[in-house]
């Protein structure tokens, strides 16, 4: 009885035994698969897929030299860069992220940054930059443009914008002409300048698409010291810049500038055909962002061509947009690390001064405008203006408004009518006045 006893005993330790020993390899051999899995997963091909808004030549190049060394130090990582073949590379982008598709990194601008993020359409990057040691060593200018949505990071600003006076130094020098200071200058020199019978005009106006900013910009210099830099649609009392007689005088000199300084056609011209048209010598002057300035360098010879700081209203103050463009993490990426990891390499000091200065654009980091190749030619108004912020006044876009898009297409479509002389100044100016009060009350 005992020895049977004992049989079962050592029948039942066996077995015991043996469930161990069976269970210890079955978890090793889980170990090793997770290991190899993981090991698998460390090497798999990842595919970063980025969508450019802003496009040039030289930029796209420079981007296109930045992914492929990423790519060589990074041998998992597959970089497609995606460039919408239209002239509306924003609504693409919006509708890419709207239908979910496929897309890592997207370029944000300060135009677009509040649509995309108010949709939810784009990841948070405050945990990121929390880790990120050269977010602090961005200008002042960069770090407002990136937090601009709610005080929340949305990108990062690979570049910033601002515009300035270019002329051309050979019809100047030919009729012994004084580069203009104020807006009433730039008429008064604009219609020596005028030649219809030859196809020549003082200025090359932009009534089309991004007619926006000139208008609003001419209508702060009138307005002068009383507009607010953090809501540049307003006056500091509270009243917009399109209330009272200084706004109506802005409004009926820009309408002068059309009529008798420049093309009949420019009623319609955008970005590209004022541009062109300065570089075919058809207008004496234009107002634009520096990434214009290799193209002149290309096109025009040194002595064809010049800059100068911005023309000024009554008070001797000029207003200023600091524009931006950047990138942001879509919501529906599968890689944001991945993306994040791309977006800190893109936004290195030298790989984003490099971009900058393939881009004609200023740098993101700080100090950047105290470097050499801003101190003589066409960069130099730039120091000038940033070295006299009492007359030269950098002004936030509204793009904070839910529906600042909309003020874009009433400049654009109201200001058409307006220019044709079937609207008056007073009725523009009422209803660009009416609809920012609205946007405010809405904004509260």
């Amino acid at each position: 009885m005992r020895h049977h006893i004992m049989s079962r005993t050592i029948y039942f330790l066996s077995c015991i035994i043996m469930i161990s020993i069976l269970c210890s390899c079955t978890k090793n051999v889980d170990l090793q698969i997770e290991q190899e899995e993981s090991a698998d997963s460390a090497h798999e091909k990842i595919t970063l897929k980025i969508v450019q808004s802003l496009i040039s030549p030289q930029r796209t190049a420079k981007l296109e030299q930045l992914i492929d060394q990423y790519e060589a130090d990074h041998p998992n990582i597959s970089i497609q860069l995606i460039t919408p073949q239209n002239s509306t590379p924003d609504k693409t982008i919006l509708t890419m992220l709207e239908e979910n598709r496929e897309v890592d990194i997207v370029e944000v601008r300060d135009i677009t940054a509040h649509e995309y993020a108010s949709r939810g359409l784009l990841a948070s990057l405050e945990k990121n930059i929390s880790h990120w040691g050269n977010y602090a060593l961005l200008s002042e200018n960069a770090r407002l443009m990136a937090r601009d949505v709610g005080n929340i990071t949305y990108y990062i600003p690979s570049s910033l914008y601002q515009v300035q006076l270019y002329y051309r130094k050979d019809w100047f020098d030919a009729r012994a002409l004084q580069v203009p200071e104020t807006w009433e200058q730039l008429y008064y020199v604009g219609k020596q300048l005028t030649k219809p019978m030859m196809g020549q005009y003082g200025f090359a106006f932009r009534g089309g698409p991004g007619a926006a900013y000139m208008l609003s910009s001419m209508i702060q210099d009138y307005n002068g010291d009383d507009v607010g830099t953090n809501d540049s649609m307003f006056n500091l009392d509270g009243t917009t810049i399109f209330k009272d007689e200084r706004a109506q005088e802005a409004l009926e000199l820009y309408r002068k500038l059309y009529t008798e300084i420049s093309h009949p056609d420019s009623m319609d011209w955008g970005f590209t055909e004022h541009v062109q048209a300065f570089m075919d010598g058809k207008a004496a002057m234009l107002i634009q962002d520096s990434d214009v300035i290799p193209m002149f360098i290309e096109k025009l010879k040194d002595m064809e061509w010049a800059t100068a700081p911005l023309p000024s209203g009554p008070q001797g103050i000029s207003h200023f947009n600091v524009g931006a463009a950047g990138w942001g993490i879509a919501l529906q990426s599968k890689h944001r690390e991945e993306a994040w990891r791309f977006i800190v390499y893109l936004s290195t000091m030298e790989n984003n001064r490099d971009f900058a200065d393939a881009a004609s654009v200023i740098s993101i980091y700080n100090n950047a405008l105290n470097e050499e190749k801003y101190a003589t030619g066409p960069y130099a108004p730039y120091i000038l203006m940033n070295n006299d912020p009492i007359h030269y006044r950098g002004v936030k876009r509204p793009s904070h408004y839910m529906n600042y898009n909309e003020f874009f297409k009433m400049s654009t479509e109201r200001g058409r009518f307006y220019l044709q002389g079937q609207l008056t100044a007073d009725m523009l100016l009422s209803e660009f006045d009416e609809f920012w009060q609205l946007q405010r009350q809405l904004q509260n």
